[in-house]
């Protein structure tokens, strides 16, 4: 029954996850340069903070081979901040003809579709504000068009200028999580060890298609070695350095990538198969999430190929959780402290 359930739990999450992807993706096509950046930002470091949590909840056992094999599911949740909610950012952006008609009610009429053409081939220099894709889904991205003399050419070498007033567009951009507080996420986890002392921990979900978006597929790898099988002398708590990375690929449009690596303490007291298991770390860490997809300016023109990446904000959490272990069932749960807080949550089944 518990398998059916991380079963049926992960295929939601990564479901979930895909139809995310979707949204997001129709979301970007309107969106380009700094503007793109600024919207997913506070996505990508609660989504790398996700990825790099979950990891531990105990030392391997410091022997130099022993059977301690675990298998089940992590669950994490990260808080967004107050400030992820809205953008203010300046930099290029490019108009569609619906809004450059917008800007240029006030233009000469003779010569409208000249200024249009020419406002629909360039790039202006703008300042944009709005909400971000945590944001709330009834308020829109704001484009403040700064006013300027237009350059124009016509049929049978008619030229000229007209000036442009300053104008706000109201784009079609608006947040897509509507204020959320966290963002979840949840991931099948094994855990194998020990040799010397070390643990190796897998995470995998085998490449699946989801339609108009491609493969989407998870992996990712660590190991956690506990210092004392080489201490000479003894410790009252188990010590261990980790290191864990990790690829999520959303088809040819996302890719996220997390690693961490620092210290782990832990303390078992009880039984093997009735104890409980206080830990915390430190841990260093890094995030990055790659953007690939088509900006399609206007139904006119040829959509514009778009590739940048922005990393994440969290570079160190301070762990603190404690693990319980029931016959051959494991449950742990820990918070996590940095630039942007944590929970994450383990069940599995442990030998």
């Amino acid at each position: 029954m518990e398998r059916k359930i991380f079963i049926v739990f992960l295929i939601l999450t990564f479901s979930m996850v895909a139809v995310f992807a979707q949204s997001l993706d129709e979301t970007l096509e309107k969106l380009s340069g700094n503007a793109a950046k600024s919207y997913v930002g506070p996505i990508v470091s609660s989504f790398g903070t996700n990825l790099n949590g979950g990891w531990f909840h105990k030392s391997p056992k410091a022997k130099f081979m022993g059977l301690d094999f675990e298998l089940g599911i992590v669950a994490m949740g990260t808080f967004f901040n107050d400030e992820d909610d809205y953008f203010s950012t300046s930099g290029s952006f490019q108009f569609n003809h619906t809004q450059a008609s917008q800007l240029t009610e006030g233009v000469d009429p003779n010569v409208r579709e000249y200024v249009i053409d020419a406002i629909l081939q360039q790039e202006f220099d703008v300042t944009m504000q709005g909400p971000t894709i945590v944001g709330p889904t009834d308020e829109y991205m704001e484009v403040v068009f700064p006013a300027q003399e237009i350059n124009y050419e016509g049929p049978g070498g008619v030229s000229g200028s007209e000036y442009v007033d300053e104008e706000n567009i109201t784009t079609q951009i608006n947040g897509l999580l509507d204020e959320a507080p966290a963002l979840p996420f949840a991931a099948p986890q094994l855990s194998i060890g020990t040799l010397f002392g070390t643990m190796l921990t897998a995470r995998i979900v085998p490449a699946f298609d989801v339609p108009d978006l491609g493969d989407v597929s998870y992996y990712g790898f660590g190991l956690q070695h506990n210092i004392k099988a080489w201490m000479p002398l003894p410790m009252p708590v188990d010590v261990s350095i980790a290191a864990y990375f990790q690829t999520l690929n959303l088809g040819d449009y996302v890719t996220a990538k997390g690693f961490t690596s620092g210290l782990t303490v832990s303390k078992t007291f009880g039984p093997k198969m009735f104890s409980f298991t206080p830990y915390a770390g430190y841990m260093m860490e890094t995030s990055n999430m790659e953007f690939s997809y088509e900006f399609i300016v206007d139904e006119d023109l040829d959509p514009v190929n778009i590739n940048f990446d922005v990393d994440g904000k969290n570079k160190s959490r301070i762990t603190l959780g404690t693990s319980f272990r029931l016959g051959i069932s494991n449950f742990n749960v820990d918070y996590n402290i940095g630039d942007y807080n944590s929970v994450t949550m383990g069940l599995a089944f442990a030998f």
